[in-house]
């Protein structure tokens, strides 16, 4: 299936890039909403078209464009058939992410690249075990083995853990957002050493990658706890980032705990 192909490549390279990624939520004022998380990879493009001989012509080519959503449930109507004959895990996960979808924009003369994973939702308890259900639609490429043998090795560090989840509250009064780790979650092993030649070069790779949180709100933020947050849309939107490197070494920075203002 040609789905299955593509979910393949983009899983992959997002274990090799040094992408952005966002995480976005946008609140109705009945509580209802819309999760996406997103991967940019422009720099990816970029470095790529370098590597290929590209960009340094006068003349820039006109390169592929591609905008699509696809809709796992219309996925699994349209390929029944071939859903179907999935092994069980793969089937499995399907069901589990079937209300979800994914977004793909690529502009290759301009070097960007931009997919997401996302969710309408109805209720913040929709959000609920979402990481869960992100890595389960990582699970289905077809080269998942790979993407696992490559977390055990030097790069699989830097590549993120899936054994966290994120609590979600929504209330008239405010919002938060707090990181779950497991019992045996080890910081140990997720530091790197300047010392190490391999690790120095990975740390080089990924330091221009972050972790962007992006929330919007029906009412005004009055305060928040996160240091070098900005506000916008009439304070109803809050942006932070925190870095890639400082992320894996401890995700609860991206905790955020808010209050609105009184309407």
């Amino acid at each position: 299936m040609k789905f299955f192909r593509l979910l393949a490549l983009i899983t992959l390279t997002v274990c090799f890039t040094n992408c952005t990624i966002k995480e976005r939520v946008v609140f109705n004022e009945d509580g209802s909403g819309n999760y996406l998380m997103s991967y940019d990879m422009g720099e990816f493009m970029k470095q790529m078209k370098s590597q290929m001989g590209g960009g340094d012509s006068s003349e820039e080519k006109e390169g592929k464009v591609m905008d699509t959503t696809i809709v796992f449930k219309d996925i699994m109507e349209t390929y029944k058939d071939s859903v179907a004959a999935l092994p069980e895990d793969k089937r499995m996960a399907m069901e589990a992410v079937k209300d979800m979808y994914m977004t793909m924009t690529m502009d290759e003369a301009k070097s960007a690249f931009d997919f997401g994973i996302g969710l309408d939702f109805k209720s913040i308890t929709e959000l609920t075990n979402i990481q869960e259900k992100i890595e389960k639609v990582r699970s289905l490429n077809a080269q998942n083995d790979q993407v696992d043998a490559m977390k055990g090795s030097p790069l699989g560090k830097f590549m993120g853990e899936d054994s966290y989840d994120c609590s979600y509250e929504y209330t008239e009064n405010g919002f938060s957002r707090s990181t779950i780790l497991p019992e045996d979650w080890n910081t140990e092993a997720l530091k790197f050493d300047e010392n190490d030649e391999t690790d120095k070069e990975f740390m080089t790779y990924f330091e221009n990658a972050y972790y962007v949180i992006e929330y919007t709100f029906p009412k005004k933020i009055k305060r928040y706890s996160v240091e070098n947050a900005k506000l916008s849309n009439n304070d109803k939107t809050i942006i932070y980032k925190v870095s890639w490197l400082d992320f894996l070494k401890d995700p609860k920075l991206l905790d955020v705990n808010l209050t609105f203002t009184d309407e």
